[in-house]
């Protein structure tokens, strides 16, 4: 073979590779052009979670023979991740009462705030705007400033909900919980949100976090007390912090093996602090509304939760009743006592009929069309990734997350209530939920309340398929004793 036709193969050779691969890197380029918005969204989703496992399974060693600090790193680091990601590429227009409440933070920044009557008979619908105002008179009315401030209490809940399963279980369902906590799509969803259930769950996760720091502690006082102030912060944002401390008492009182002397004080301090703390934030709210706390303050959600027609949920029919007696009263406790005792006669006329309105009101936990709604309607033409043709697939996200978080608890509390030596921090979540499942079952109801509870949902499933897998090894194991041939 002549020379030339040896240069002309070594040529054609090399620009055959030289072609080939840069047709194969633009086609690659277009690689995601054949899947679908929907599934494309899927995809990214579904790779962040794996990289996340993978990085534990890597790491390994260096995560689990290191102290908790460093499994705390890595699940904080997984959680700013995902909530910057989802910060940055979504943009929501808040509507419904997230867009009212920024509008009163704003009229209260710049002191003009109107309807003082509707806030004086529902002050909790005042906490979380005067909450944001004071960010707004520091930094400005930026957009931006919520969602930062709930990646930032999000972030803090991570970190506390993978220390809090370490210390009832082990290193490693420490890590698992604190990155299903990090990676639950509905609680990252609520980043987005302007209202106080991110918040709340965050603060709630933290005074747990305190009590698990300091039960054991030498010197536990401080953080009882840090616990009892934290749940009252807490209940500023949504009125339901008291069943927490009353799970406290009741877990102090019944299950720990301290004298009588150590469980009164253990208890006082936390109820002085819940006690003292949520007075002087009513103060707060007060001073701005003008109006002291009305008595019979869940009078209206009691109302409305007792109509067995809408399964207990806000309509315009309550409204329109709402609307013409707050028109004709100057006292917000007279509104609320009046319907309070509306509610009590609904129930009343309900009779046998309750049981199977509560029934129907639970179905709610299993609801996740909310969050699917929310971020395929409420986008901003600013957004960076238009998303109103993904309700589909935000529906196949967030379901089966959340359908397999439900079974957890559910297997979690049954395991808590049958089993008699348990953490007594995990039976003091299992009380606060039952508490907080029996308030969905009398109150008003509503799909986005959930997002106050999402966090410890998720620590209590991470609790209980960790309890059954145990529960499956340890009855493996006697089986295979019990089928041992003797030699």
């Amino acid at each position: 073979m002549s020379k030339f036709n040896c240069l002309m193969k070594k040529l054609l050779y090399s620009g055959e590779i030289v072609i080939v691969s840069f047709l194969c890197v633009l086609l690659s380029l277009n690689l995601f052009s054949s899947f679908s918005k929907p599934t494309s969204l899927l995809f990214v989703y579904s790779f962040f979670c794996l990289i996340s496992l993978v990085l534990i399974l890597v790491l390994r060693k260096q995560i689990f023979d290191g102290g908790v600090m460093r499994r705390i790193v890595l699940t904080v680091s997984v959680a700013i991740s995902i909530r910057f990601l989802v910060i940055y590429f979504l943009g929501l227009t808040s509507q419904g009462d997230y867009a009212i409440y920024l509008s009163v933070a704003r009229n209260i920044n710049n002191g003009v705030l109107s309807n003082k009557f509707y806030f004086g008979i529902f002050p909790h619908a005042l906490n979380y705007p005067i909450f944001i105002s004071l960010f707004y008179k520091i930094f400005g009315e930026l957009t931006w400033l919520p969602r930062v401030l709930n990646l930032m209490f999000g972030v803090i809940e991570v970190g506390c909900g993978t220390y809090i399963l370490e210390k009832c279980t082990n290193s490693r369902v420490g890590i698992i919980g604190g990155l299903a906590i990090a990676l639950n799509p509905s609680i990252v969803i609520f980043t987005l949100l302007s209202g106080g259930e991110p918040i709340y769950s965050s603060l709630i996760v933290m005074a747990i976090f305190f009590l698990a720091v300091g039960y054991n502690n030498k010197k536990p006082y401080i953080y009882l007390i840090a616990s009892g102030i934290t749940c009252a912060v807490g209940n500023f944002f949504r009125p339901s912090g008291i069943i927490f401390i009353i799970a406290t008492v009741l877990i102090i009182f019944l299950y720990s093996i301290l004298n009588v002397k150590t469980k009164a004080i253990y208890s006082l301090l936390i109820v002085l602090s819940f006690t003292i703390t949520v007075w002087a934030m009513g103060f707060i709210t007060a001073s701005v509304s003008g109006y002291k706390k009305p008595s019979y303050s869940f009078g209206w959600n009691l109302y409305v939760g007792a109509n067995e027609k809408t399964n207990g949920t806000w309509n315009e029919k309550d409204a329109e009743l709402f609307n013409s007696i707050k028109n004709t009263s100057d006292d917000p406790s007279e509104v609320q006592k009046y319907f309070f005792n509306l509610g009590v006669e609904r129930y009343k006329k309900m009779g046998l009929k309750t049981v199977p309105n509560f029934k129907k009101k639970l179905s709610v936990w299993f609801n996740e069309r909310y969050i699917s709604r929310v971020v395929t309607e409420w986008q901003t033409q600013y957004t960076r990734f238009k998303s109103a043709d993904l309700e589909q697939t935000f529906s196949l996200i967030v379901n089966p997350y959340n359908l397999f978080v439900v079974i957890g608890s559910i297997i979690a509390l049954i395991f808590l209530s049958v089993e008699k030596k348990v953490p007594l921090l995990m039976k003091l979540i299992s009380f606060y939920m039952i508490g907080s499942i029996m308030l969905f079952m009398v109150m008003e109801t509503a799909t986005r309340y959930k997002g106050a509870y999402y966090s410890v949902l998720t620590i209590l499933a991470a609790y209980g398929y960790w309890r059954i897998s145990c529960y499956m090894k340890h009855h493996s194991m006697k089986s295979k004793k019990i089928f041992i041939p003797k030699q």
